[in-house]
C-alpha cells in the first residue's frame, strides 16, 4: 500500500515538473526581445538631462548621458550687528559613464563614475554702515564675499540599487527608479574677500580650512532618480 502510495505522489510530482517546464518554454517563446538601442530622459537630485542606453541581454545594460541642475537662492542675515545680502548659486550635474547588471527580471544595481560639475557658491555684500562709537564705517568698505565648493574627486564613483521595467506589447518603453550615490571625498573650499572681511579670506586665519573640516564628512551625494526611455532599435 506504502508503495502504491509513493509510485502516486511521483507520477503526480513528474507530471507537474512536466507542466511548469511546459509554461517556462511558452514563457520563454513569447518573451519580447527587449535587446537595443535606448533613449531616454531622466530627472534627479543630480539634475535633468537625457541618457543613451544598450541593452545587451537580460542581464547586462551600458548607458551614458549628462545631467544639470542650477538654482539661484537670495537671502540676508546679520552678522556683528551688519546686515548682509548674499545669492547661493547652487550648480551640479555631470556625464556619467555607467554599467547596470540585473539580478532579477526588475532589479538591477547600477555601477561606473561620472565627471562632476557640483559646485555650489555663496556670494554677499554688506548692505548696511558699520558702527561702532562715534565711528561710521559705509557698507561698501565693509566689502564683499565669496564662498564656493567643489567636490575632492572630479571624476566621482557611482553605485545605485535600482528597478526597472517595461511597458506595451512590444516592450519598447522602459522605466526605471533607482537610488544612490556619487562618492566625492572631502569638499574643497574657497573663500574670497574685499574691504573688512578680506582677514577672513587670509589662509594664515585658517577660516577655509576650519570649514574645511567641518563639511569633510560631507563625502557622499545622495542620488534619486527617476527615467523614462524608449526603444530606438
Amino acid at each position: 500500500m506504502k508503495k502504491a502510495r509513493l509510485f502516486i505522489v511521483l507520477v503526480c510530482l513528474l507530471a507537474a515538473s512536466n507542466y511548469l517546464l511546459a509554461q517556462e518554454a511558452q514563457t520563454t517563446s513569447t518573451r519580447v526581445d527587449t535587446k537595443g538601442f535606448y533613449i531616454g530622459a531622466q530627472a534627479s537630485t543630480n539634475g535633468w538631462g537625457f541618457d543613451l542606453k544598450y541593452v545587451f541581454n537580460k542581464i547586462i545594460s551600458l548607458k551614458t548621458g549628462v545631467e544639470t541642475l542650477s538654482v539661484l537662492h537670495d537671502f540676508n542675515f546679520d552678522e556683528n550687528d551688519i546686515s548682509y545680502g548674499a545669492s547661493l548659486n547652487y550648480n551640479t550635474g555631470g556625464l556619467f559613464l555607467l554599467t547596470d547588471l540585473n539580478f532579477t527580471k526588475n532589479l538591477y544595481l547600477s555601477m561606473g563614475a561620472a565627471i562632476n560639475s557640483l559646485n555650489p557658491e555663496i556670494k554677499g555684500q554688506a548692505n548696511s554702515d558699520l558702527e561702532y562709537g562715534d565711528i561710521i564705517i559705509p557698507a561698501d568698505k565693509v566689502g564683499e564675499f565669496s564662498l564656493s565648493l567643489t567636490p575632492a574627486y572630479k571624476i566621482s564613483p557611482y553605485a545605485a540599487l535600482g528597478f526597472r521595467s517595461f511597458l506595451g506589447k512590444k516592450e519598447r518603453l522602459s522605466y526605471n527608479l533607482e537610488t544612490g550615490f556619487y562618492y566625492l571625498g572631502s569638499p574643497n573650499i574657497e573663500i574670497e574677500a574685499t574691504g573688512l572681511l578680506a582677514p577672513t579670506a587670509d589662509p594664515a586665519h585658517g577660516q577655509e580650512q576650519v570649514l574645511e573640516n567641518q563639511f569633510s564628512q560631507y563625502k557622499f551625494y545622495p542620488v534619486v532618480k527617476f527615467g523614462v526611455a524608449i526603444k530606438l532599435f
